[in-house]
């Protein structure tokens, strides 16, 4: 007996297959496609990076230098890191096979992640739709529509976020989230163990790649599998490869599930503008509220239990729960909470499109404000397309906002006074987060960092070291604690003077707050 065919994927009529020898044509979605992936390479090339770019940089060198027992890639103590995932383990082997800098490999990555992307969508926008303008309007709305501003943070596949995150891990953790919901979606024609395996597999890579996207993946897996629904056996199969996918995450060597989540709490503050960002000028929803949110319903009432209106309400609810609770690090959430929305919008124009002329008059009409209106009120997209143009080509005043100075640029000072590798202490958290980028380790960690253990301490040392009634032979013992190779001060007057820190020499002095002392 042939399957039944769910109601939401019987939208629109599957595609006549080729005739034998027909030869294979592109389509819109393909040369939108092509046209991101040169972006890609354009924003590579052009390299300007920033953010937590740094760390992934003195991530991925840390873990080429020692493979066996890497130390925390800030501040160079003890072993292990949650940051050393199963992707910066193959940028770094990379590394260290070809001879490469860590920033090249990186990049090529984010070319690679940017295909991967591209057919991820491809392939759970056909969940519902084969039809490739239904594909092509959803990564438009993927990339462009995020209301009034962009939040500009990694796992949100903006163009704006992604001219700064394309080599991130959250990159390629979207894109194997999207793979495992299509790879769910299809266990509802053929429920094998093959397919659980793959879903396992996936779970495991992206448990371990970015913990983050892992919440997302499982908001997503639940409406699919409840919109799908699947038999009990087939959730009795899904338990399994769930737990499969912890076990092994288990065992992976460089890091522990329990410290992962134990460190979760540390990381709320450090995700407090993500509240500004989906409160600031209005909702980040604002500009679906005309065509995504009806689309979304016109679902509903062919389906009570759509599975991307589940998507959206379970989504939506981790996001009002975060607002309330103050659990700011569970806002990473919100891309799921609009993806619906944005597959929704694309599916309701594709299949329009491929319809009668009124259809398609409509359908044209309805996209063409959407987006003229989105990029109208927000200037996030046109900064990110401009990422990847040579700066030559750019007006002064965006060109300044794209290749801005990189934060910290004072510790560019310690190169050649100490060895690659060393330890500096610093008196501002953007510069410690440049010298990793340099190849140095800070003593304060410049992003959170609860796994070390002393970060708390850590940070009194520097507020006493950075006092003015603090006497030059305390400083000095509080540098050499942390086996300093040198004190780099940026923004504190009353640490200048040549003789401030003792036991290190005062090298150069710049401003009336800056000097460097090295031993």
């Amino acid at each position: 007996m042939a399957a039944r065919r769910h109601p939401i994927v019987a939208q629109s009529p599957a595609p006549d297959p080729p005739a034998a020898g027909q030869r294979w044509r592109p389509d819109g979605y393909f040369a939108a496609s092509l046209l991101l992936v040169a972006w890609a390479v354009g924003v590579v090339l052009a390299g300007t990076w920033v953010g937590d770019w740094q760390l992934h940089v003195a991530t991925v060198r840390t873990l080429a230098q020692d493979f066996v027992s890497p130390p925390d890639p800030m501040v160079g103590v003890g072993e292990g890191s949650p940051y050393y995932s199963p992707y910066m383990l193959l940028a770094a082997a990379l590394v260290r096979l070809t001879g490469a800098a860590p920033p090249v490999v990186l990049g090529i990555f984010g070319v690679l992640n940017t295909v991967l992307l591209l057919v991820a969508l491809r392939r759970f926008v056909a969940c519902f739709t084969p039809s490739p303008l239904a594909a092509t309007a959803t990564l438009a709305a993927l990339l462009l529509l995020w209301g009034f501003r962009s939040p500009g943070w990694s796992g949100f596949p903006d163009l704006y976020s992604l001219a700064h995150t394309l080599p991130y891990p959250s990159t390629l953790g979207f894109a194997l989230m999207l793979l495992l919901w299509e790879r769910l979606w299809r266990l509802r024609e053929a429920r094998t163990v093959g397919g659980l395996l793959v879903i396992g597999g996936l779970a495991a890579a992206i448990l371990l790649v970015h913990p983050f996207t892992a919440v997302e993946t499982a908001i997503g897996a639940v409406a699919l599998a409840v919109g799908g629904r699947l038999p009990a056996r087939a959730w009795l199969g899904l338990g399994a490869a769930g737990a499969a996918a912890i076990g092994a995450a288990a065992l992976w060597p460089y890091s522990s599930l329990a410290d992962l989540f134990a460190g979760a709490s540390a990381l709320v503050g450090i995700h407090r503008p993500l509240r500004a960002a989906l409160l600031d000028s209005g909702s980040l929803m604002c500009l679906y509220g005309v065509v995504a949110l009806p689309a979304l319903a016109l679902r509903v009432r062919r389906d009570r239990l759509d599975p991307l209106a589940l998507m959206f309400v379970l989504a939506a609810a981790v996001v009002l729960g975060a607002l309330v609770a103050g659990q700011h690090h569970l806002l990473r959430v919100i891309p799921v909470t609009m993806l619906p929305l944005q597959v929704a919008f694309g599916v309701f124009v594709g299949d329009r499109l491929a319809g009668p002329a009124r259809a398609r008059l409509a359908a044209a009409a309805v996209a063409v404000v959407l987006f003229v209106g989105g990029l109208a009120v927000s200037t996030t997209p046109l900064r990110g397309a401009a990422s990847a143009l040579p700066v030559a080509w750019l007006p002064p005043s965006l060109a300044a906002q794209v290749r801005a100075a990189p934060a910290g640029a004072d510790a560019d000072r310690v190169r050649g006074h100490a060895p690659a590798g060393a330890t500096v202490l610093t008196d501002a958290q953007h510069t410690d987060r440049r010298l990793n980028l340099l190849g140095y380790y800070a003593v304060n960690p410049g992003w959170p960092n609860p796994w070390i253990g002393d970060e708390a301490a850590r940070a009194a040392d520097r507020a006493r070291l950075l006092d003015a009634a603090t006497a030059p032979a305390e400083r000095g013992e509080i540098a050499r604690r942390y086996d300093a190779a040198c004190v780099l001060i940026t923004r504190t007057p009353a640490v200048t003077g040549a003789d401030a820190v003792d036991g290190y020499r005062r090298i150069d002095t710049w401003g009336e707050r800056g000097a460097l002392y090295c031993r």
